[in-house]
């Protein structure tokens, strides 16, 4: 058996390995070099003959091939490009940005600043509210926000800091393990010490469970209702999941629950009265569903939740389910007393207006019909039990004070509901469906809907004329028979909808490509055609109030003396009464694009703008092509009316609409074949910033083979 040897460092074998190739210099090797002359440095001299030179190679001139103009500008660009990717200590390119730079008014300018540190506080703190949001999420975003508030409020202006700071702990933004205690830390210590009293300007509290469920270092586990006993003017508390937020799955996330009990009594010794709460499944001790729905019961009975207005319910599932079905009798004939369910605990809320439930499976059959009858919002999010026919129960008893309707990610509900909303639902002004669907495991595609058809072809929908917002993205699983009906309701019903300013609609319809291409030629150019609100582009002269004096200056020098004066160019006076405008109603050229605009004025500023650059060839054929097509069809001809040419446009073309109802600022329509995916890849995903290919090689350059490659 060998002997057991000692293993060497690797600094140590480098050491010695280095020691081979070199000496350290002594005094010994200095004084002998000190000895020598001039002389011994002079190089030898060799009386050997020089080698022959190489004969070198024979150039071979190629044959210069034609060339192109645009070849030529293509090569100089290929080569100059080269040169700057390749030149050395060359400045790095800094990445693109997402968001394009905004760039600030360059017009002339009084260079009056407005006295913003003489704005009301309550002002000040609402510009910061809307300039900060979000500031309570658990992402990057929001943590620059609360950085940005902070800034400001310590280095931007003193007038700044008090509006600044009470913005920032409105919502105060607990992003690590830290900050909560940090927060009671500063709620606990005493009012001389502070600069504010942060206790009463604290009014929403949104934690992460992963603050709260993880100990930070060198503290213990947080007690919530040691936190919530110090914010006696909370209105708004909740304690967010990632589980149920999209894709819906369950995320890797530390057991963290808190008693309902003592929180509530946290509530009721500070008197705090909640306007929003949010009862999740996941944060509650898996206890006996009875004995659950009995303390949410006596909390919603409490004083506590007197005024809450905003509920969120998430993750009960059928397991947690205990809804009463037939109420028994006892012995004497009298209707038993049975213990309540969630639908019951959730009826007890006397001023409850928003509802929310987010992956609740519990919600089956009769469970909506049990809900308070005065809801105005209601929300839906990946219930897979949900079905048309369990919206049109509940639009029976409790439709007549519904506002706004949220419908996403419900796998089995299609949009059958649709056809009576105009009968139950008369006062809806929001509507949100979103057909994207999830699958619950990421080893397992099974993002599928559950229904047969999104829409019957004999079902027609209905719509309210209260409706103000109309968004369904992501319809899939339908005809273009269906969906033909669902646009033509959209066009029928114009004269109805005159409350509609917002209109999105993504549909999938899987059909050839041609008869795609007309089925979305048609549909988008006529629902752009009645609902899009054709605005004319901002008058170049209002930029500042010294562009406007010096424009107005320019036109009286320029225009001859008359009697009649006019708004923007005479001078003005305050005593004339001002004319008054009415709103124009322009019949829009059925052929023009949806994205196309058209200002009108009335005035000569338009007629005195500069020409502007000659179109391209093509964009002149198409318009001159249009322009043709106005005058033998226009929208006021009667619709047998043939045009004298003998073009082929189609009768949707031909035909006027009945109604324009022109009112809409967003209309957006997209159809194509698409299948939805969690994760969508678009052409920007495989874009390279650099450039590829070879831009070296120059093909017209001649070729010298008498060197080297590198």
């Amino acid at each position: 058996m060998a002997a057991a040897t000692k293993r060497r460092s690797t600094r140590q074998s480098a050491s010695r390995k280095r020691s081979i190739y070199y000496e350290p210099d002594t005094d010994e090797d200095d004084f002998e070099a000190s000895g020598r002359s001039e002389e011994d440095f002079v190089p030898d001299t060799y009386s050997e003959v020089a080698p022959e030179p190489v004969p070198k190679k024979r150039k071979v001139e190629r044959k210069r091939k034609p060339q192109t103009r645009s070849k030529a500008a293509a090569a100089r660009t290929k080569q100059t490009t080269l040169v700057r990717a390749f030149r050395i200590n060359k400045a790095r390119r800094a990445p693109s940005a997402s968001t394009p730079v905004k760039k600030g008014f360059e017009g002339p300018s009084d260079g009056n600043i407005p006295n913003w540190k003489a704005l009301p506080e309550e002002v000040l703190k609402q510009i910061f509210i809307y300039a900060s949001l979000p500031v309570d999420e658990f992402s990057r975003d929001a943590s620059a926000n609360a950085t940005w508030l902070l800034k400001t409020a310590r280095s931007v202006c003193r007038s700044f800091g008090l509006a600044a700071l009470e913005a920032l702990y409105q919502s105060p933004p607990l992003l690590n393990t830290y900050h909560p205690h940090q927060l009671l830390d500063l709620l606990q210590m005493p009012r001389d010490d502070r600069y504010i009293n942060y206790n009463v300007k604290v009014h929403r509290l949104n934690m992460d469970v992963r603050t709260v469920a993880y100990a930070a270092s060198g503290r213990p586990s947080l007690h919530l209702p040691q936190l919530v006993f110090q914010l006696p003017q909370l209105q708004h508390m909740e304690i967010l999941h990632p589980r149920y937020y999209p894709p819906f799955r369950p995320v890797k996330v530390q057991k963290w629950t808190f008693s309902p009990t003592d929180l509530i009594k946290a509530f009721e010794d500070c008197g705090t009265r909640l306007r929003t709460w949010r009862w999740s499944r996941d944060t509650i001790p898996r206890n006996d569903p009875v004995e659950l729905y009995k303390t949410m019961s006596t909390a919603h009975e409490s004083i506590v939740f007197a005024h809450l207005q905003r509920l969120v319910v998430t993750g009960f599932n059928v397991d947690d389910s205990f809804e009463p079905s037939v109420p028994e009798t006892n012995s004497e004939g009298e209707p038993q007393a049975q213990p309540p369910g969630l639908a019951t605990s959730i009826a007890k809320l006397p001023s409850l207006v928003d509802l929310t439930f987010i992956s609740c499976d519990t919600i089956m059959e009769k469970f909506l019909q049990r809900l308070p009858t005065n809801l105005q919002r209601l929300e839906l999010t990946n219930c897979l039990e949900i079905t048309s026919e369990m919206m049109r129960d509940f639009f029976k008893t409790s439709g007549s004070h519904v506002k706004e309707l949220v419908l996403n990610h419900n796998a089995a509900l299609n949009l059958s509901f649709t056809t009576s909303l105009k009968e139950l639902c008369p006062r809806l002004e929001v509507l949100k469906v979103d057909l994207h669907y999830y699958s619950e495991k990421d080893s397992v595609n099974d993002a599928e809907a559950l229904y047969d058809e999104l829409l019957p072809e004999s079902d027609i929908p209905s719509w309210p004329s209260t409706l103000r917002h109309l968004e369904i993205i992501h319809a899939q699983k339908w005809s273009p028979e269906a969906a033909q009906n669902l646009f033509r309701s959209l066009v029928d019903n114009a004269p109805e909808l005159l409350q509609l300013r917002t209109l999105i609609f993504h549909a999938h319809i899987n059909i050839p490509w041609r008869d795609r291409a007309g089925f979305r030629d048609q549909w988008i150019e006529r629902l752009g055609r009645v609902y899009l609100r054709r605005n004319g582009s901002p008058n170049e002269k209002l930029g500042s109030i010294r562009q406007f004096k010096l424009w107005k200056a320019t036109q009286i020098k320029s225009s001859p003396k008359s009697g009649a004066t006019d708004e923007l160019s005479g001078d003005w006076d305050e005593n004339r009464p001002v004319r008054s405008r009415r709103a124009v109603v322009v019949q829009p050229s059925p052929y023009k694009s949806t994205g196309d605009t058209q200002g009108y004025s009335d005035s000569e500023v338009e007629r005195e703008r500069p020409a502007k650059r000659q179109p391209r060839r093509s964009r002149r054929v198409a318009e001159s092509q249009a322009s043709v097509m106005d005058k033998t069809a226009t929208p006021w001809a009667e619709c047998d009316s043939e045009s004298d040419d003998g073009s082929d446009v189609e009768d949707w073309r031909r035909a006027p609409e009945k109604f324009i109802q022109g009112l809409c600022s967003t209309v957006d329509i997209r159809i194509d074949n698409q299948r939805p995916r969690e994760n969508q890849w678009t052409e920007g995903d495989f874009m390279d910033d650099e450039l590829s290919g070879d831009e070296d090689w120059n093909e017209d350059g001649e070729e010298e083979e008498d060197g080297y490659a590198w």
